[in-house]
């Protein structure tokens, strides 16, 4: 349990300390032809530099801009044109990997007490609605306490 917690931890600290820039979109005719073009050289020129034909860097920039370019072959090109490839995934809006786990157990808790108090209206047991908010609290905690292999599960 401490070592999953520690890792969360790390990580967050980790892309904190990125900072990346969020509001930057891909360009519209995509990162390699924008930075290709604008060291004004042609796709014949970067097809040579990376082992590639012209038609076969067109292709590539097309990719790019369909989302069907593989990091493999982004890697390749960025080395022909003297780049390197940053990638990396972060937690959307600013959040954190704790702050998503934290969402998670909230959401499984609520399902479960809700799933649990349906049960017990059709028992004619309804409880109210202090006691379900407790017991939502205390789930919530175990679940980020113990959890659990299904954690994630929907």
């Amino acid at each position: 349990m401490w070592d999953k917690e520690l890792k969360i931890k790390q990580i967050d600290n980790l892309l904190k300390s990125m900072k990346p820039e969020r509001n930057v979109k891909r360009p519209k005719k995509g990162w390699l032809q924008l930075l290709r073009s604008t060291l004004g050289m042609s796709t014949r020129a970067l097809g040579e530099r990376c082992g590639l034909s012209q038609s076969r860097i067109s292709l590539i920039e097309k990719g790019e801009i369909d989302g069907t370019l593989t990091l493999n072959t982004l890697e390749k090109v960025a080395e022909g044109l003297n780049c390197e490839l940053v990638y990396f995934l972060q937690p959307k809006q600013g959040q954190t990997l704790e702050n998503l786990r934290e969402h998670q157990a909230e959401k499984k808790a609520k399902y479960l007490t809700q799933y649990t108090e349906i049960h017990m209206s059709l028992e004619q047991q309804p409880t109210s609605s202090a006691f379900q908010k407790s017991t939502q609290d205390k789930l919530k905690s175990e679940l980020l306490q113990k959890w659990p292999r299904d954690f994630w599960d929907e």
